[in-house]
């Protein structure tokens, strides 16, 4: 018989999968796998105390929002562990999931586990930390890390954009210097988003979607300036909406493998909706194929 690891986040999404724990334990067994459950952040504990060897499995399961995936593939990425990892989405956005095509019932999801194709997807590092699709600072960002569990659990992405509005009012400029392969830009940014992905905080296709590949070694990097005043911010808004980027002024849009920030003061960042702390320089490269994880068929 094989083995599965499944390692889940059980406050994730209103605690969906340690409701379904007797269910997912089923499948597996159905489909001749002896499993394994390991809440994450003990699965990190374990492995570091050497009384978990996920080479032992044939299968390593996280389950969780896109912060839980996160951690296990950081420390995956840290320890140079050369393993496929297969993921049942369970968190409030699921910004990752809906990139890689993966179902967001979880009866689809598991079966993806076992049927799906891995594919070889960047990820990137920033300041030799890894993160899986976004590396953001500016308004709106810190909105996935101030919301509370309970209030994501009840209103999903939406909670995020209940929490942005009350920031429009507070709207700050960060003035920073931004350097990339034949670029070189400034200004006094509101946002900032280097990303490899689909989706951010829940808003899909906020990039024009002809212009990502999750797996050329490049990311997709979008900078915004603070506006004067409310017609400039409506039109900012109007060139998102439209996916006409270069036809705003206040927006920057480029693809590169790497990006050098300067910022005038230490600027808090956010790594795949998660508090990624407060730096002045910051070096963001991507590491191109560098994650091999089960998506859809």
């Amino acid at each position: 018989m094989k083995r599965v690891l499944f390692v889940f986040n059980p406050v994730a999404g209103m605690a969906r999968v340690k409701k379904n724990l007797f269910e997912i334990v089923d499948f597996y067994n159905e489909n001749d796998y002896l499993v394994t459950l390991c809440p994450a952040r003990k699965m990190v504990e374990y492995a570091n105390g050497q009384g978990l060897d996920l080479y032992s499995f044939d299968l390593v399961v996280c389950s969780g929002g896109d912060g839980t995936l996160n951690m296990i593939v950081t420390f995956c990425q840290d320890r140079q562990l050369d393993i496929t990892i297969a993921y049942v989405p369970s968190g409030s956005t699921n910004d990752y999931a809906y990139s890689i095509g993966i179902p967001d019932t979880l009866e689809a999801a598991l079966h993806n586990t076992l049927n799906g194709t891995a594919r070889q997807i960047d990820i990137g590092s920033f300041n030799g930390k890894s993160f899986l699709y976004v590396a953001a600072f500016g308004i709106f960002t810190k909105t996935s890390y101030s919301t509370s569990q309970k209030t994501k659990n009840l209103l999903g992405h939406m909670a995020y954009i209940l929490e942005g509005i009350k920031q429009i009012s507070e709207i700050r400029g960060y003035y920073m210097k931004i350097t990339a392969q034949g670029i070189e830009v400034e200004g006094n940014y509101m946002l900032g988003l280097v990303t490899n992905t689909l989706s951010v905080g829940g808003f899909k296709n906020l990039l024009p979607k002809d212009e990502i590949a999750l797996d050329d070694g490049v990311f997709e990097v979008l900078l915004i300036q603070k506006p004067t005043n409310l017609v400039e911010l409506h039109g900012i808004i109007t060139a998102l909406l439209k996916e006409k980027l270069e036809s705003n002024e206040y927006i920057t849009f480029f693809k590169t493998p790497r990006v050098s920030v300067w910022a005038e003061e230490k600027t808090a960042w956010t790594l795949d909706g998660e508090y990624g702390g407060e730096e002045q320089e910051i070096e963001i490269v991507n590491m191109k194929k560098r994650l091999r994880i089960v998506c859809e068929r």
